[in-house]
C-alpha cells in the first residue's frame, strides 16, 4: 500500500513538473491564433527582439534591425565618441545604452495589431496610453526593425539640447485618441476591429458629393483606440477605410449636441452588409 502511494505521489509531481512547460506552449499557440502567415513572421521577429532586449543580448537584438538602422546607429556613435562619450563608434553599444536608459524600445507582450502598408509592416503592442508602434521592413526574407524614424528625432533632439531621456517618442508612435476639428456636436468612434488598424476617416454633409479630407491625416487608429470629430449640427456621411482597405459606411447621420458615438466592428464592414 505504501509503495502505491509513492508511486501516485511521483505521478502527481511529475504531472506538475509539466503543467507550465503545457500552459507555455499553449500560451504560445494561443498567441498565433487569428495571425497570418506574415503577420507571424513579423510577430517572431519583435518577440526575438523582446527576447534580447530582455536578456540585454544587444549583438542579437542589433542583427533584428534594418541595415539603414544599424548604420545610423553607427554614425550617431562617431558623433559621441568624438564629443568623448565612450561608444567607441560602435553603434551596437550605443544601441544598449539607449535601450537600457531610455524608452526607445518600450516593448510588449500585448500585441494589438499588426497592418501592412506601402511595403513595410506596423505592429502595435501596449495596452491603454502606453500603445507603440514598431515599423518593420523586410531584408533578405526577414522582418527587420526599422528604427531610423525615431533615430532621426532623436538627432534633432540632439541637436536642440534635448535631454536624452526624452527618446523614445516618434511620428510612428500611434495615439490612443484623437480629438480633431471645432463645432459644437461630437461624432465619436472607436476602433473595435480584431488586428486592423484605421487609417483613413471621411466625414461630410450629405449634401455634399465629395467626401473631402482625410480627418486622421498622417495618424492611424490603431484597435482599441478612440476618435472624436467635433463638427456643426447636420447630417453627415461618414467612410473608414481601414489597413486592408476595407470600407465601413454610415449614411444619413444625424449629428446634434448629443452626440454620436460608433463602436466599430467587423460587421460593420460595408460587404457584411
Amino acid at each position: 500500500m505504501g509503495r502505491v502511494s509513492q508511486e501516485t505521489n511521483l505521478e502527481r509531481s511529475a504531472v506538475l513538473r509539466k503543467e507550465p512547460i503545457v500552459f507555455a506552449v499553449f500560451l504560445v499557440i494561443l498567441a498565433c491564433i487569428g495571425w497570418n502567415s506574415e503577420q507571424k513572421e513579423v510577430l517572431d521577429s519583435y518577440n526575438t527582439l523582446m527576447e534580447n532586449a530582455t536578456e540585454e543580448n544587444w549583438h542579437g537584438l542589433s542583427r533584428g534591425l534594418s541595415n539603414d538602422t544599424k548604420l545610423l546607429l553607427d554614425e550617431i556613435a562617431v558623433i559621441y565618441t568624438e564629443t568623448g562619450v565612450p561608444f567607441d563608434n560602435q553603434g551596437e553599444k550605443l544601441l544598449a545604452s539607449l535601450v537600457s536608459d531610455t524608452d526607445l524600445l518600450a516593448f510588449s507582450e500585448t500585441v494589438v495589431s499588426i497592418d501592412f502598408r506601402n511595403e513595410k509592416a506596423y505592429l502595435l503592442s501596449g495596452q491603454g496610453a502606453q500603445v507603440r508602434s514598431y515599423q518593420f521592413v523586410r531584408e533578405n526574407q526577414k522582418w527587420k526593425l526599422n528604427l531610423v524614424p525615431v533615430l532621426n528625432e532623436f538627432i534633432s533632439d540632439i541637436m536642440a539640447g534635448v535631454p536624452e531621456t526624452d527618446t523614445g517618442s516618434s511620428e510612428e508612435t500611434a495615439p490612443t485618441y484623437i480629438s480633431s476639428g471645432t463645432g459644437n456636436c461630437e461624432f465619436a468612434l472607436r476602433n473595435d476591429l480584431e488586428h486592423l488598424s484605421i487609417w483613413s476617416v471621411y466625414c461630410s454633409s450629405s449634401n455634399s458629393d465629395s467626401w473631402g479630407d482625410d480627418w486622421l491625416g498622417s495618424s492611424i487608429l490603431g484597435s482599441g483606440a478612440e476618435m472624436g470629430i467635433w463638427l456643426d449640427q447636420d447630417v453627415y456621411d461618414i467612410r473608414l477605410i481601414d489597413s486592408d482597405e476595407n470600407t465601413y459606411t454610415l449614411w444619413q447621420v444625424e449629428l446634434n449636441d448629443q452626440g454620436v458615438f460608433w463602436q466599430v466592428t467587423e460587421l460593420d464592414r460595408d460587404e457584411a452588409n
